[in-house]
């Protein structure tokens, strides 16, 4: 199973994990902020939204 961990500002993709992470470590490494739209993020904006494919 893979995780995508999506900016919920802009809708681009960060990061997809193979092994489930803490979203602090994954936004620790773009310095808390999306990469695409430099938006600040926050562990606290991030929801949960499970798909099956």
């Amino acid at each position: 199973m893979s995780v995508d961990v999506v900016c919920g500002k802009c809708g681009e993709k960060i990061a997809t994990m193979k092994m489930l992470k803490s979203v602090k470590d994954i936004l620790k490494h773009y310095n808390n902020k999306c990469p695409s739209c430099h938006q600040t993020l926050s562990t606290s904006d991030f929801s949960l939204d499970v798909e099956e494919k």
